[in-house]
């Protein structure tokens, strides 16, 4: 009987695995998409399947060779690394010639894992993502792979100014971007938009409150200094400014929903500015657990071009997350932990085949958390006169800090140093919270381990739990690790992991 779910095919070493390729290249000549169909052995669909009496041309020689990791090799935490790999395809007759014609970059590649004698409904998906190119030679394609996160690389914010005048702005900012605000944010210096009516605009769209209006670092009184418009993301003054005009929001509010944790707000940015669907494209349990993780109050305002990742980045890294795609092409999202529990999966010197222990990070006896920061940072020739003490010591200052340490580090670690996190908390409890926990993560010397395993493919996934029990290293009672890294070679049943605990 074959294997109806993706467990049971890689927990039965004997099953005879076979591959499934669909590639949605550009025809250049016929300026439209194609949708090709290939397999190792080959394979013809069902009538009542979808899609129906189709032929997978057997031309797949090599099972998809491919890469994930969290981050960067060997650090935990930073920006996020999109996974690469690729595909090998016969072409010694020639048959596949006309590709050197196709547009690669960014389309749909899609590979699928069923037992021999299966039917299309029993094969999986294993991979969901996008081709890069391909490289040619006399025998064979290579079809270059990488997950979805390439279409984090757009520009953002992407919606721009007209430069039409009123609301659309003046030709000064045509084709400049318009700001996008999300969650609590402090002293944001917003956008004159309309200089002769003296309106300002903080976020493209609607917001759940502009909690404060300053001239010269003074706060202005609603009503009589200004008035404010939720609706579309502006304010306006009462009468012409007379110094740096800056405010403190509460930003974006989609649907009358207001936006204010990281899952939350990268979910909205990813959905509406990455093309992607939510609940569909999403792996929607990992946001949950990222809200129940920490859902506190954090603030990001852009008013410059930048790109999405770097806006995920500085989200996620608030809370010492990680974000990435699974294999069926959902996005996800993580907060990084120690390992505890049950392991996903146990290894020995029965299946490792290759142990190497990776250099380790000095432990840091304190760490520095960032919060309420000031977005528009000012010195004394921009105050008003009527400023308070404790206005202009916020304004002169970057952020506030929050800090939690254990000097007893430095005995064994003399040249510990401060982890500091540039955070986009808006509140110091949060901030308090967060550096307490990471405190206790990296105050203790975390081993990094590469390990080679022999073992079925596509059975674990980025920051499961695994142990290790080997006869060196201390390890010979056996540690549980975090799984940053897999590189998973199906042609050989062999993993290659990257582990941190």
């Amino acid at each position: 009987m074959v294997a109806t779910t993706l467990a049971q095919l890689v927990e039965n070493p004997y099953a005879k695995k076979k591959y499934l390729l669909i590639l949605k290249p550009y025809d250049l000549d016929a300026a439209g998409e194609l949708t090709l169909y290939f397999s190792g052995e080959g394979f013809v669909t069902e009538p009542t399947d979808t899609p129906a009496n189709t032929v997978f041309e057997p031309r797949l020689v090599e099972p998809i060779s491919f890469s994930r990791s969290m981050f960067s090799s060997g650090k935990i935490g930073g920006l996020s690394v999109p996974g690469f790999g690729e595909l090998v395809l016969t072409n010694a007759d020639g048959g596949l010639d006309a590709w050197a014609n196709y547009g690669w970059d960014g389309r749909s590649v899609e590979l699928r894992v069923g037992e021999a004698g299966a039917g299309l409904q029993y094969y999986f998906t294993i991979f969901q993502g996008q081709s890069k190119s391909i490289e040619f030679d006399d025998l064979f394609i290579r079809v270059i792979l990488r997950d979805n996160q390439n279409d984090f690389t757009v520009d953002y914010p992407d919606t721009l100014y007209a430069g039409t005048g009123g609301n659309e702005g003046s030709s000064d900012l045509a084709n400049t971007p318009k700001p996008h605000c999300y969650g609590e944010v402090y002293n944001i210096e917003p956008v004159l938009v309309d200089s002769t009516n003296f309106v300002y605009q903080v976020h493209d769209g609607a917001i759940q409150a502009i909690d404060a209006v300053y001239q010269g670092g003074v706060a202005l009184t609603l009503t009589t200094d200004y008035t404010v418009d939720l609706t579309n993301g502006r304010f306006t003054l009462v009468a012409a400014p007379t110094g740096i005009i800056t405010a403190d929001v509460k930003g974006s509010k989609p649907g009358g929903t207001y936006l204010e944790t990281v899952a939350d707000i990268i979910q909205h940015i990813v959905e509406d500015h990455a093309g992607f669907t939510y609940p569909g494209d999403f792996d929607t349990a990992s946001f949950t657990a990222l809200n129940s993780a920490n859902s506190s109050t954090v603030g990001v305002y852009d008013r410059g071009m930048t790109t999405v990742a770097n806006v995920l980045d500085r989200l996620i890294n608030t809370i010492g997350g990680f974000y990435g795609f699974d294999r069926d092409g959902k996005f996800q999202v993580g907060q990084v932990a120690l390992a505890t529990g049950s392991a996903d999966a146990e290894f020995d010197k029965t299946t490792i085949i290759e142990i190497t222990r990776q250099a380790s990070a000095v432990p840091n006896y304190q760490v520095r958390m960032d919060y309420k920061k000031n977005y528009r940072v000012m010195s004394e020739s921009d105050f008003d006169a009527s400023i308070t003490s404790a206005q202009r010591d916020y304004l002169v200052r970057e952020a506030d800090v929050a800090i939690a340490e254990d000097t007893a580090v430095q005995t064994p670690y003399p040249n510990s140093t401060a982890l500091i996190v540039d955070s986009l908390f808006a509140g110091s409890s949060a901030a308090s919270t967060e550096a307490t926990r990471l405190l206790n993560i990296y105050k203790t010397q975390r081993d990094f381990y590469r390990i080679l395993v022999k073992t079925q493919p596509y059975t674990l996934k980025l920051n499961d739990v695994v142990k290790i029990t080997f006869n060196r290293y201390n390890l010979s009672s056996g540690k549980l690790f975090r799984v940053i890294s897999i590189v998973e070679d199906a042609a050989n049943n062999e993993v290659e992991l990257e582990l941190w605990g």
